[in-house]
């Protein structure tokens, strides 16, 4: 067939126009894109078809515009990437939502009292569930005990989490219902704490509080569905439109396929299977690689050791405030790196809890292990495997994170909460070792930041104020300035770094081709002044070019 000079003219003018068209067009304002990790700021972003199609400035990106498109004036306002918490527990957050929030109690006493004021919403006999006491902001820095909750709830079941996750304070109606007495040996990787007399106080910590989950009732499809629904609804508030979830179930996980398909996991969530027992039960692979899916299945988590507070942690020396202690191995060396092979022979990424320094060196030594016993000739690098907090490493093996490419998945927030007493745990030498981003990043290491939450609180916010400053705004301490991050390093933190770890290049930026996740704010994040980050209002989150979040009554509210 001829093609006449205007027929050809015709196509390429409506090819162009095709290819430039735009859903939405962002203009008047500051929009960070994180381009080749710098701020890289234009005024003007153009979406089509959830991917970002242009960028520039107002009068460039404006002309794209035709007849349809939505144009959103910032008047001012600032954009950046959607951020994305790279270490944290999703459906443990809708389900803190429902439950009693112990958080910022000042005494075992206060504790009490707060679920008294649940108990009447309860059903007789139904368990009074709470979370986040920690013993070490009270005037008495001790684990509470079994008879305070005995006086209040002597016939009701009463299990409560600490901060961290890693303890549960019950009453003995619950020891009894799961047959803990003075002869109960404690289980391996886990301590039930006891009394002078060897009778459990009520407090199990790591393992041993298995002894007690036991016996709760598994939520139900709707259950699990509602929950989650919760929990996204609240990180976007907070900007958030990426979460790396660590530790699922595959029931869990079945649900957020259906929620996939059904259209409401409006967030990027990368999933890591709860533990070896539920991947010998998982008969697939890693589902990874499509920058437009919303769910990643990319690995396993797995545990070395305790937490600091509960003194679960595995060190290499003594506690400072607990001569003869040194915390809990989860498993063997042996075990831990049994399960890391089985991992990598499948593909599956490895993300494993480690806290103390002796756990983070077991970690490193089963992690470089079973890569050899891989053989093959892919360098471990590729592979890469996570160690989740990194909290406390001693000063000779930061150089084995950077050897052998092993990701230092970190929490600012843990820093800045553990600040009042990590000392007393760990002693001075210790801490020139502890929450040590700025020595990862000098190593060559780029640490996905993220908050653990529900243990810490849902905010980014809160964490892109920790890695600057190393500030806490609770007791106004300060802590190894020389650790602190830039305001541009904090923010790719939360952006870039994530999306890396995972392999996701088409996450994290908002250039030509990468997914429309995006934020907009009432401030500057990168300004010199991090204070300001503590008083951030979240005016919008937009996950695939669609608005899924915005301030009630606000100056977007109406779009």
């Amino acid at each position: 067939m001829r093609i006449t000079a205007p027929t050809l003219l015709l196509s390429i003018l409506l090819a162009s126009s095709q290819t430039f068209a735009a859903d939405t067009i962002f203009y008047n304002g500051t929009i960070y894109t994180l381009a080749d990790d710098q701020p890289s700021a234009v005024s003007a972003l153009a979406i089509e078809d959830g991917v970002v199609v242009a960028t520039g400035n107002d009068e460039q990106v404006l002309a794209r515009a035709h007849e349809q498109t939505v144009r959103i004036n910032l008047d001012g306002a600032w954009i950046t990437p959607g951020l994305t918490d790279a270490h944290a527990h999703l459906y443990n957050l809708g389900v803190s939502l429902s439950q009693i929030d112990l958080r910022g109690t000042t005494s075992a006493a206060d504790c009490v009292q707060r679920a008294r004021e649940m108990e009447s919403t309860l059903a007789p006999g139904e368990w009074l569930m709470g979370r986040s006491w920690d013993q070490n902001d009270w005037a008495v820095q001790e684990f509470p005990t079994r008879e305070l909750l005995d006086e209040a709830f002597a016939e009701r079941p009463v299990y409560l989490r600490r901060v961290d996750g890693h303890a549960i304070w019950v009453n003995s109606v619950v020891l009894t219902l799961a047959g803990i007495d003075a002869t109960t040996k404690d289980p391996e990787g886990g301590e039930i704490v006891r009394d002078a007399q060897g009778m459990p106080t009520g407090i199990l910590v790591d393992n041993a509080a298995d002894l007690v989950r036991e016996l709760l009732a598994e939520p139900s499809t709707d259950q699990i569905e509602a929950t989650l629904r919760r929990a996204i609804d609240e990180v976007h508030r907070h900007g958030i439109t990426g979460v790396h979830e660590m530790g699922a179930p595959l029931r869990r996980i079945d649900v957020l396929q259906r929620a996939e398909l059904e259209g409401w996991l409006d967030l990027r969530l990368v999933c890591y299977i709860g533990g070896i027992e539920e991947l010998e039960l998982y008969e697939g692979g890693a589902v990874r690689g499509d920058p437009a899916a919303h769910l990643w299945i990319d690995g396993v988590k797995l545990y070395a050791d305790g937490a600091l507070g509960s003194r679960g942690a595995a060190l290499l020396q003594d506690y400072s405030d607990r001569p003869g202690h040194r915390g809990l191995l989860i498993q063997s060396r042996e075990q831990l790196q049994e399960g890391l092979l089985r991992c990598m022979r499948r593909d599956l990424t490895v993300a494993v809890h480690a806290i103390g320094d002796r756990g983070n060196r077991v970690t490193l030594d089963a992690i470089i292990g079973a890569h050899r016993q891989l053989g093959g000739d892919r360098p471990l690098r590729e592979l890469r495997p996570r160690i989740e907090h990194a909290q406390v490493v001693h000063p000779d093996d930061f150089a084995r994170f950077a050897a052998h490419g092993i990701i230092p998945g970190m929490q600012p927030t843990h820093c800045t909460s553990d600040m009042p007493w990590a000392g007393e745990r760990l002693g001075d030498q210790r801490l020139e070792g502890a929450y040590a981003w700025r020595t990862m990043l000098d190593l060559g290491l780029l640490p996905p930041l993220g908050s653990d939450f529900p243990v810490e609180r849902t905010s980014p916010w809160l964490g892109l104020y920790a890695a600057r400053t190393r500030h806490s705004t609770s007791t106004g301490q300060s802590w190894s300035p020389d650790q602190r991050l830039t305001a541009l390093q904090a923010l790719l933190g939360f952006t870039v770094w994530p999306a890396r770890a995972i392999g996701a290049e088409g996450w994290g930026r908002l250039v030509i081709g990468s997914r429309a996740d995006l934020i907009v704010v009432d401030r500057d994040p990168l300004a010199d002044d991090a204070a300001g980050l503590l008083e951030t209002t979240v005016e919008m989150t937009i996950v695939d070019g669609e608005i899924v979040f915005a301030v009630e009554g606000g100056r977007f509210s109406s779009r």
